[in-house]
């Protein structure tokens, strides 16, 4: 869990690095790269969480992984046998070059800015893992549907969120339900981590079976 004046250091820059920065990929891959460089993130890179994967794989045993924002990995569990390929994408060279220095079987890495990135592959479950607390709420949604186009059928992008009490946080969260996706479940994003995951699905009406926080 991350240390609480950490969570707040980021509420803090989440504003600036938005409007002031966001606009300018070139900038902005260079402030990340920066905050890498400087070590702002370090302390993310304690543990291994085993939850992305494990919910990845309840869609798939052993799926196909595009992680949206996948900063340096190393705090991300990922045993040989649990996916069949995962890719990682950071608008950060440097979070990406610390990722392939792991040198972990069936993965692959591209340094892209999210709000531009396209592919033709398609995958079984999509991650965003604490990364659209940094768009606009537009932009957000515009990102999640447009990532739900890198899905096979039947696959689901899986979205933390661990800022959900703030009024920001909460705008948020209300216009990711409304977005216009499946939502297939809403979960508690850990035992000992704040926020939720949504689990949501392919364009369409949402699921009035979706699970509530717990």
């Amino acid at each position: 869990m991350a240390h609480p004046i950490f969570r707040l250091a980021a509420r803090a820059l989440n504003w600036p690095l938005r409007v002031l920065i966001r606009p300018y990929p070139r900038l902005n891959a260079v402030v990340w790269d920066l905050q890498y460089a400087l070590g702002l993130w370090r302390y993310l890179d304690h543990g291994q969480d085993p939850t992305p994967l494990e919910l990845a794989r309840r869609v798939v045993p052993r799926p196909r992984v595009l992680d949206l924002g996948c900063g340096t990995t190393v705090n991300l569990a990922l045993p040989a046998d649990g996916y069949r390929h995962y890719h990682g994408v950071d608008i950060s060279r440097a979070a990406i070059r610390r990722a392939r220095s792991l040198r972990r079987p069936h993965t692959s890495f591209e340094a892209a800015d999210l709000l531009s990135y396209h592919t033709a592959a398609r995958y079984d479950a999509v991650l965003l893992r604490e990364v659209l607390y940094y768009f606009t709420v537009d932009e957000a949604v515009g990102l999640l549907r447009r990532a739900a186009g890198f899905l096979d059928p039947g696959g689901q992008l899986l979205v933390w969120l661990y800022d959900v009490d703030s009024p920001a946080g909460a705008e948020l969260l209300r216009a990711l339900r409304g977005c216009g996706l499946a939502v297939h479940a809403e979960l508690a994003a850990g035992r000992d981590r704040a926020g939720v995951v949504l689990a949501l699905g392919a364009v369409g009406t949402a699921d009035s079976n979706a699970s509530s926080p717990s």
